[in-house]
């Protein structure tokens, strides 16, 4: 054998070796994932509660609207939502068939806890006050009940194990996309915020008592703002927007001495508690008296069909059932005396709010207006437990009438529930519709029901799904739902299927939310956010195969392309109400100014002067870049013409205050900490609302100030679509102080681009998320 031949082998082997020896422990750790992966999983992860219904669903994703010219909010910054477990996940899944042995892949079967979790990581610190661990504790709770719902006769020590596993593939696949302080914004999408330590939330609503004493009010708006701060359930409400007008007497003890506003929400006597009362302005904060030991979400507004405001709270009673409390309220009512008798959710509390317990079979249910009805609203869900193969039905009650017991009706404490007889939604095909937002119009329900279960294929086809996925899940139903008043009183209202509308388009769109509020226009927006801009997406859905339109917007006569950090706060859509209505759409985006010549953490300095405000020390100052942007056109449903720009304002807001680190509200903005909020971190982050709360009845949008219980920053729109703000110095000085200058925007070179410092602010690239 000759030296070179011994040569190459030796050679090939020593290859052999060299690649054996990188290769093989790759190997070991793939055969573990794929055959011990459940032994790793269960001993990183731990069980979750269990629940005691296997067979309703996880809490639905919930839309509110904040004013009356809402229509929509649309939120999860242009990113659409899906879940970001690999591809290659559904090879570690074991494969479930449902009851009808039906099959999915785990990207569709969990999207539903997928897109609640998508959420809780964009809006969930904003809004609810949410961290990582909070979203992703949620996501493994609805993870399980959706393998349970699945297939109930599935082991729960097998649920237990593909819940940890779905969260064990998110936190792979996007950990790092929750957003703290930098870049959380103000979305509200739950229904049951049971993790929440305390949130706030804000309505616009008419004025309360304008009707009942013009003279009285005649310098107060039209609209006001309501602001509800809710600590574990513990209620308070404040008018941010009222003057400091007196609603009840001080200190009288004439049972009669009543006032105007007492009088008109049918007080004629005083009760007890309001005798020798302090007295109470229409500005002054207020307890709303819900009943105790629930988990109360924020309050739904619905403007009926005679242009009343209703503030009515649904909420579940525990989470092992699906029994809700109603509770009906007004503007009027909450401002004056809300204390029941007795702390029942029923007509034996004795409270001026209209109160009723039911179970509703659902987790969470919605109120609608049927006009025609006597008792015009009420609470409806979609249920998959009352039909044995898990099919939808349409569930509702009265959300005012009181429960008759037997023997005067059986059940009557129970929501009436009529199954949708149709092959679109029976045998768990209607499984999608949990997946998003459910749309309420007056006798109206609309749902996007995505495919759930794997369509036959080919087995090329069938292999590649199961390496690879399906992303995007862009198969689906749109399914409306019409529904009528009951012929008889304490009848059943009559559910119809009118339209289900197959589509096919990729849930980056999602959320889509209607345009009008019109029950017969079906045309749909979306965001789509790119690396350069984000585009605004229509969908008509009265047409047989809905197709993504593009929606054009125009400034200064020409199409604008708006940057995609236009789409890190919450779109607002509007229909503003009149006999000339308008679309509009509200856009808005912020940032932290970071001076980075400046240490954050370092220690104020000490003054001597006595001239100097805050006891010698010298103030600390932040700000933040606040802008908005609004574009309009006709409403009527033919239109399809560009949105023009109504109003585009650039603000810089600075607050000064006396540094002190252990509170949110007198410290700076530490990018190295993003958990800790500050002033400018919480105002970047609120929430926007728009209606005629400037001035006497003026238009404008607002701001919700969360530090110091300060009022928001208004922008009043003058008649030539200018915002300017209403007031620019508020506080106290030597305290906390907020400043607001604006500038009109009105360059489309520079909404095309990233907000930018202005000569008072330095806006760190690194901060800001979309910087290139």
């Amino acid at each position: 054998m000759s030296k070179r031949f011994v040569s190459k082998r030796f050679g090939i082997g020593l290859l052999f070796a060299c690649v054996t020896a990188l290769l093989l422990p790759v190997l070991v750790v793939v055969v573990d994932m794929i055959f011990l992966h459940q032994t790793m999983i269960n001993s990183i992860y731990k069980n979750v509660e269990d629940i005691s219904d296997a067979t309703e669903m996880p809490t639905t994703v919930t839309s509110f609207q904040s004013g009356p010219d809402v229509v929509s909010t649309i939120g999860g910054s242009g990113d659409g939502l899906n879940c970001s477990l690999p591809g290659l996940a559904n090879m570690f899944f074991h494969g479930m068939k449902n009851r009808h042995g039906q099959s999915a892949l785990v990207l569709q079967r969990f999207r539903q806890a997928c897109v609640f979790h998508d959420l809780c990581y964009r809006h969930g610190l904003a809004t609810y006050g949410y961290n990582q661990n909070d979203c992703d504790r949620v996501l493994q709770n609805a993870a399980l009940r959706l393998c349970y719902v699945w297939n109930p006769l599935e082991g729960k020590a097998r649920c237990q194990t593909e819940s940890k596993m779905v969260l064990a593939g998110v936190s792979l696949g996007g950990s790092d996309a929750y957003r703290a302080w930098d870049r959380s914004t103000y979305f509200e999408f739950e229904s049951d915020p049971w993790r929440s330590n305390g949130f706030s939330v804000s309505r616009v609503v008419d004025h309360p008592f304008k009707s009942v004493d013009r003279e009285k009010y005649r310098d107060e708006p039209d609209q006001v703002i309501l602001n509800f701060d809710n600590v574990r359930s513990n209620l308070t409400v404040t008018c941010v927007t009222c003057k400091q007008v007196p609603v009840l007497r001080e200190k009288t003890s004439d049972r009669y001495d009543t006032t105007e506003e007492l009088r008109s929400v049918g007080i004629t006597q005083l009760p007890d508690a309001l005798l020798q009362h302090t007295g109470q302005q229409l500005s002054d904060t207020s307890p709303v008296w819900l009943p105790p030991r629930r988990r109360h979400a924020a309050p739904h507004l619905l403007v009926d069909s005679t242009g009343k405001n209703h503030l009515i709270w649904v909420t579940r009673n525990n989470p092992g059932d699906t029994i809700s409390c109603i509770v009906l309220a007004d503007t009027a009512r909450l401002l004056t005396y809300t204390l029941p008798k007795r702390d029942n959710c029923s007509s034996d509390a004795a409270s001026q709010l209209t109160m009723v317990e039911v179970d509703m079979f659902a987790t969470s249910p919605l109120v609608m207006e049927l006009p025609a009805s006597k008792e015009s609203i009420f609470a409806i869900a979609l249920s998959v437990s009352r039909e044995d193969d898990g099919s939808l039905s349409f569930c509702s009650r009265s959300a005012s009438r009181n429960v008759d017991r037997p023997p005067m009706k059986k059940d009557d404490d129970k929501a009436d529930c009529i199954p949708i007889d149709k092959s679109v939604v029976r045998n768990g095909a209607g499984l999608g519709a949990f997946q998003n937002f459910a749309i309420i119009r007056p006798g109206q329900q609309i749902l996007f029901a995505r495919d759930i279960v794997t369509s036959p294929a080919s087995l090329w086809t069938r292999i590649s799904r199961s390496l690879r996925g399906i992303k995007y899940s862009p198969d689906g139903v749109m399914l409306v739902i019409d529904v009528t008043a009951a012929s008889a009183e304490k009848g059943s209202v009559k559910p119809r299927l009118k339209k289900a509308v197959r589509f096919k388009i990729e849930d980056r769109l999602d959320p889509m939310m209607p345009i009008s509020r019109n029950i017969d226009d079906l045309r749909f927006l979306g965001l789509e956010n790119t690396e350069n801009q984000v585009s605004v997406r229509m969908i008509d859905f009265a047409k047989e195969n809905p197709a993504v339109g593009d929606v054009k917007l125009e400034m200064n006569k020409t199409e604008v392309n708006l940057h995609p950090s236009w789409a890190s706060r919450p779109l607002l859509v509007l229909e503003t109400r009149g006999p000339n209505p308008k679309t509009r759409l509200v856009f808005s985006r912020g940032a932290i100014a970071v001076d980075p010549h400046k240490p954050l953490d370092n220690e104020s300095e000490i003054v001597e002067s006595p001239n100097l405000p805050f006891d010698g020390t010298k103030p600390q100052t932040e700000s933040l870049a606040l802008e908005t942007l609004i574009f309009e056109r006709d409403a009527t449903p033919s239109s399809d013409k560009p949105f023009v720009k109504k109003s585009a304002v650039a603000c810089v807001v600075k607050y000064t205050f006396r540094r002190h680190e252990e509170f949110p509200c007198y410290r700076s903005f530490d990018p190295k900490r993003p958990m800790r909020s500050s002033p400018a971190a919480r105002m970047q982050a609120s929430q926007l609302l728009v209606g005629h709360f400037a001035g006497r009845g003026g238009y404008g949008i607002a701001f919700p100030e969360y530090c110091e219980s300060g009022p928001p920053i208004i922008l009043r729109q003058n008649e030539d679509g200018t915002l300017v703000p209403e007031k620019s110095l508020v506080g106290a000085a030597g305290t906390f102080t907020r400043q607001v200058t604006c500038d009109p925007l009105d360059s489309n070179e520079y909404v095309s681009g990233p907000i930018k410092s202005t000569p008072d602010m330095t806006i760190s690239a690194a901060d800001w998320p979309y910087q290139p």
